[in-house]
């Protein structure tokens, strides 16, 4: 078993596989509660709900807005606006805090009290052992504006920015089954990809308009809303767009050709763009087989509008894989995953032969251009909270300074009473066992 930096209760060996599990026999959708609908059926039919779920707006906000625990609702707000839906093993792994694998926790239950989240289990129970531990629910942001309106005027400026890396709060969009495995993807790339991998973002992050457009100081012809469903950041900057698909459709047509115009608009050396689509069909048999081979098709069909196959070209950039050829059965991982291997449809053949394996983490090449900073995405990454936690260890303030610096005005540094008995000591300094004079915690960022 390979070492893992994940808290061992929720590594990849003792998470759930959102893919192999079994947890989808009939829909690819979870089965979720909202706050509001609790307190409904809690005082119209009188159902049993747990007093934790059923807080007043103001025992809720109390709670939310308290000074301890501050740190781990922060963690877990962010990884739910960046990746729009954890199942709670996804939750407690990237944030390192094993409370939020219970919905009961202190962060989670006034969340969903307020309205501010949602809490869903899968549609079909998972096993577990006697007296073990619930491991089957499911978190996302809650359509509405609670967080707009009663967390953020209670967040400093740091803090907010640790939750939403300055984009707007909202609630999510696609299939469960899509979304948990898009996120079980970019975490075991986190977890496992070794040193080759310098940051992972979620869907929040990987917007079109932050990949090739506002992100890169430019502007994308005709921005919208569409990102990917996730992106890996390689240590020397190249960014591997990922987009999870389980069946082929006119939507995916109209997907690869959209990514395809944005690459031949943006070469690559001055984005560091490539994408990758991951076929990720249901498991079962033939279904599953056909889907991948017609994802493949699909991709090479539509890469016959961009002719060319030289290190700008989208058939270059554009690449294809498997999550059953990643991971071969329930929680184990092959050699094809260890490289991110993918396939591109570069090779002077026809067929299965005009496809060319590549591996992106030790293979693919990429020499950023001398005026783009392909790397600053790496140092900067560590301020969102929603980075897995052995990803932003250490105290990053020094990257937004103080709210003196970001003001642009002077620490200041009164004259000494008795110039004579001065020992040049500088403002702020230590003396005796005291330490050197800091922030206070919500004006810094510490992982």
């Amino acid at each position: 078993m390979l070492p893992s930096p994940c808290l061992d209760e929720v590594s990849m060996a003792n998470r759930h596989d959102p893919y192999w599990d079994e947890l989808w026999p009939w829909n690819s959708s979870a089965s979720w509660s909202m706050g509001y609908t609790e307190r409904w059926h809690h005082e119209k039919n009188g159902r049993h709900v747990n007093a934790k779920f059923l807080l007043d707006e103001k025992e809720a906000l109390q709670k939310l807005t308290a000074n301890r625990g501050r740190g781990r609702r922060l963690a877990a707000w962010s990884a739910l606006h960046a990746y729009r839906t954890l199942f709670c093993e996804q939750l407690a792994a990237i944030t390192g805090d094993l409370t939020l694998l219970d919905p009961r926790s202190s962060v989670l239950a006034p969340s969903f009290a307020l309205d501010l989240i949602d809490i869903g289990i899968y549609a079909t129970p998972v096993r577990r052992e006697p007296g073990a531990q619930r491991r089957d629910f499911l978190y996302r942001p809650a359509s509405t504006d609670v967080f707009k309106k009663l967390i953020e005027p209670t967040l400093a400026g740091p803090e907010w920015l640790r939750v939403t890396g300055g984009q707007p709060w909202t609630s999510g969009g696609q299939y469960d089954r899509h979304n948990l495995i898009a996120s079980e993807l970019i975490l075991r790339v986190s977890e496992h990809g070794g040193p080759a991998v310098g940051a992972v973002l979620g869907e929040k992050f990987s917007t079109v308009d932050l990949l090739a457009g506002s992100g890169l100081g430019k502007k994308v012809n005709k921005p919208d809303n569409r990102s990917a469903d996730g992106t890996i950041i390689r240590q020397d900057g190249l960014r591997i767009a990922l987009e999870v698909t389980a069946n082929v459709s006119r939507g995916l047509e109209n997907k690869v050709r959209r990514w395809a115009q944005i690459i031949s608009q943006r070469p690559l050396e001055t984005s560091g763009l490539v994408v990758v689509f991951v076929a990720a069909a249901h498991p079962n048999g033939a279904r599953g087989k056909n889907a991948r081979r017609a994802i493949y098709e699909t991709v090479s069909q539509v890469l016959k509008e961009f002719p060319g196959t030289g290190p700008d070209s989208p058939a270059a950039r554009i690449g294809c894989a498997s999550y059953a050829d990643y991971f071969p059965s329930a929680n184990h991982l092959s050699d094809l995953f260890l490289r991110m291997e993918a396939d591109f449809n570069i090779g002077s053949g026809s067929g299965a032969s005009k496809w060319v394996s590549l591996g992106l983490l030790d293979e693919y090449p990429f020499t950023p251009w001398k005026t783009f900073d392909a790397t600053a995405v790496i140092d900067n990454a560590p301020l969102i909270a929603a980075t897995p936690h052995w990803m932003r260890e250490g105290d990053h303030t020094h990257l937004i300074g103080s709210p003196m610096d970001r003001a642009g005005v002077a620490v200041p540094h009164p004259a000494p009473a008795n110039p004579k008995l001065a020992k040049g000591r500088p403002l702020g300094a230590r003396v005796g066992a005291a330490g050197d004079t800091r922030l206070p915690a919500r004006l810094r960022i510490v992982g």
